[in-house]
């Protein structure tokens, strides 16, 4: 589904449900050039310990909306550059990890209902991070210091700049 047809499919779902407050699906969180996060993006990210908050941050959900916000920034450079894929084999490693850490295949299933994923979902996500992760590695260098962490906020903030961002306060 493009990104035109999922914003307009969630503009549906949540005018729809503004007929109905109590039967709100979901909430947008914030706009990436026409990419939406949602309340549910931002939930996954939080379950499956794909965002980790520092203990010292209070809103967590904003927290996640901001590094899912990069992301999607760091996601459109990815797709122009095109980076090698990873390996399957990594993916399969980290979604069953994420099964082991949820305690049983049906404690895992339950998260993804709970979240709106599916496996396969999951494992597209999983296959960006990683593809985002080569990207930075060739553009910045494989080894983290503080220099490759100034590098990559200061490059962040320049993408953030060109990019059409909004961001919806409750």
């Amino acid at each position: 589904m493009s990104s035109v047809a999922r914003n307009i499919l969630v503009l549906a779902l949540v005018l729809g449900a503004s007929a109905a407050p109590a039967d709100v699906i979901d909430r947008i969180m914030a706009v990436v050039g026409g990419r939406t996060i949602t309340l549910s993006d931002v939930n996954a990210a939080l379950l499956f310990h794909q965002i980790r908050p520092p203990a010292e941050v209070k809103d967590t959900a904003g927290y996640a909306v901001e590094r899912l916000i990069e992301r999607t920034l760091m996601l459109a450079e990815v797709e122009r550059f095109q980076p090698p894929e990873p390996d399957p084999v990594e993916i399969t490693i980290r979604v069953d990890a994420l099964e082991r850490g949820a305690g049983s295949a049906a404690a895992f299933d339950k998260l993804l209902a709970v979240t709106g994923l599916t496996r396969d979902q999951l494992r597209r996500q999983i296959r960006d991070d990683l593809r985002v992760a080569t990207y930075l590695n060739q553009r910045f260098g494989a080894t983290e210091s503080s220099e490759r962490e100034a590098s990559v906020k200061s490059w962040l903030v320049e993408l953030r700049k060109r990019a059409d961002v909004t961001v919806v306060r409750p």
